[in-house]
């Protein structure tokens, strides 16, 4: 159990008053444009095998693998997704296309990933940054955060772009888990230590609107909620019992 009928004063709200106002707006905008309904009852996808049965060794048919399940459960036909890849630094690369015109890749703070919007081949291209190959679970983060710009930017839910938005729409398909737990995450083996952080939110405002999603649903206790890294989920559970003491 995670704790939310812990009993005491009434819990403060783990977030400053103006971003819960900006988060709530947010999520109430979400759950009005893709429906309560399919926000209620679609599942939620953890980074577990059953969820994801992938080989991930590091090669690009991993990548394949993973944008299909994510394109599946966000509702997008995989036919209209092109699939590129990149590494760091380039700032251009071939479309792929019989005129083998070249994609700018613009710059951005979402580096690992860019989505560059549909190209003369009628597809939506996204390009993937090569060394997320070796990182399953930012891999599906960034990818998700690219195909929710498709959803968005694509299917002309937003007429300009919104990163914020972007990222916070990966919740209501049922990948929050993923893009809360790249918000930010350390590291540590035999040769280096440190940090790396994805995505545009901060992991405190992940686990207010995974609380708002959970509360939604009418989950007391969801089971995806266990899959969270450490510190989201720490805020998570606050986030829950303020909610919870609100109604």
């Amino acid at each position: 159990m995670l704790g939310f009928s812990k009993k005491g004063k009434n819990p403060e709200c783990p977030i400053p008053d103006e971003r819960r106002q900006w988060l709530e707006h947010a999520f109430d905008w979400l759950v009005g444009t893709f429906g309560k309904d399919s926000i209620c009852h679609r599942r939620v996808l953890i980074p577990h095998h059953s969820d994801f049965p992938i080989r991930y060794n590091g090669d690009r048919e991993s990548a394949y693998g993973t944008i299909a399940i994510i394109a599946r459960q966000m509702e997008i036909n995989l036919s209209e997704i092109e699939l590129l890849f990149y590494k760091e630094g380039v700032d251009e690369l071939a479309s792929g296309g019989a005129l083998g015109n070249k994609l700018y890749m613009g710059q951005g703070k979402y580096a690992s990933g860019r989505y560059l919007g549909k190209a003369e081949d009628g597809k939506y291209h996204i390009a993937l940054e090569e060394r997320k190959l070796q990182q399953p679970e930012f891999m599906v983060a960034t990818l998700a955060h690219e195909l929710a710009h498709i959803k968005l930017l694509g299917e002309e839910r937003l007429e300009e772009n919104d990163e914020q938005i972007t990222d916070l729409t990966t919740i209501a398909f049922g990948l929050g888990v993923f893009n809360a737990n790249a918000a930010f995450t350390t590291f540590q083996d035999f040769q280096s230590h440190g940090w790396q952080k994805l995505g545009y939110l901060k992991q405190m405002d992940w686990g207010y609107v995974l609380a708002l999603f959970a509360r939604l649903r009418k989950e007391d206790d969801p089971e995806w909620a266990k899959h969270l890294c450490k510190n989201v989920k720490s805020d998570f559970v606050k986030s829950y019992r303020y909610l919870a003491s609100t109604e």
